[in-house]
């Protein structure tokens, strides 16, 4: 569990820097883009290993409080089903937490807060039966004069990506009741059970993209590992990398300790640590 739950919260943080980082504003159509995504998927042949979904809201000029913040916590648990788990507050040192906890993490959802001067937010955490990692995310912040606040709702699903986008389409509902700057990001990950060669790897990225009439925009290619970043017309959500439009990138490494090859697919970019 200790593995788990800081993977979650860890990724949580690394996904709103890349959101806020970016700037950009995205309409989405979630059906079409992660029904692509599940195509693309698909066509690889590999066995899925985790579907990732994170779907954030951006409020500018606007700073929430103390009470506004949780009351925002009590909606999001709610709308999630998580309002019968039992809360735990957890510090910087939550790694080491006691094994009673650990043996009942279905029924707890974790949380982190923060304060300061200049922001405030909180962590939410929970893991299901089946190994699934749920983290939302409330923050709002005053640096000078700029006031910015926002929300992420962030699932992990292990070992299947069935559902995946009708989450996605329900966390951009409850999501809606803050603002509209909504963003979504899709990471499939998958295995092969065996090293792919360079060849046999950027093989299998070109007829991918051939299946859904992909362009290559950019490709990195090392001796153990390949990077395609891309554009395809049957996504409609894209984002300006470099002077392209881009919306879908696929990666494959190979894991020499563990004899396998991952293979991560992304709309519009990976954001998993890979």
């Amino acid at each position: 569990m200790k593995k788990i739950l800081k993977y979650g919260i860890i990724l949580t943080f690394v996904l709103s820097f890349f959101y806020i980082a970016s700037g950009i504003t995205i309409n989405v159509s979630p059906d079409v883009s992660g029904d692509t995504i599940i195509r693309v998927f698909e066509k690889s042949q590999a066995d899925i290993l985790e579907a990732n979904i994170n779907t954030s809201l951006e409020v500018p000029n606007t700073l929430w409080g103390e009470e506004e913040i949780d009351r925002i916590k009590e909606d999001i648990k709610e709308r999630l089903g998580l309002n019968e788990k039992k809360e735990v507050l957890v510090a910087e040192d939550f790694l080491y937490m006691n094994e009673e906890i650990e043996n009942n993490d279905k029924n707890i959802l974790y949380i982190h807060e923060f304060a300061d001067n200049s922001s405030r937010q909180i962590i939410a955490t929970n893991t299901n039966d089946n190994g699934d990692i749920l983290t939302f995310k409330i923050h709002s912040a005053q640096v000078e004069d700029e006031k910015t606040s926002y929300i992420i709702i962030d699932i992990i699903q292990n070992k299947r990506y069935k559902g995946i986008v009708e989450k996605s389409k329900k966390n951009q509902e409850i999501l809606k009741r803050y603002g509209n700057n909504i963003e979504v990001t899709m990471n499939l990950v998958g295995t092969y059970d065996k090293e792919l060669s360079q060849v046999e790897g950027r093989e299998k990225i070109q007829e991918i993209l051939r299946e859904i009439k992909g362009k290559k925009v950019e490709e990195v290619v090392e001796d153990t590992y390949i990077s395609t970043t891309a554009y395809t017309p049957l996504i409609p959500q894209t984002i300006q990398y470099g002077n392209n439009k881009v919306n879908l990138q696929l990666a494959m490494r190979y894991n020499n300790y563990e004899d396998r090859t991952y293979l991560y697919i992304a709309n519009p970019l990976i954001t998993l640590t890979y």
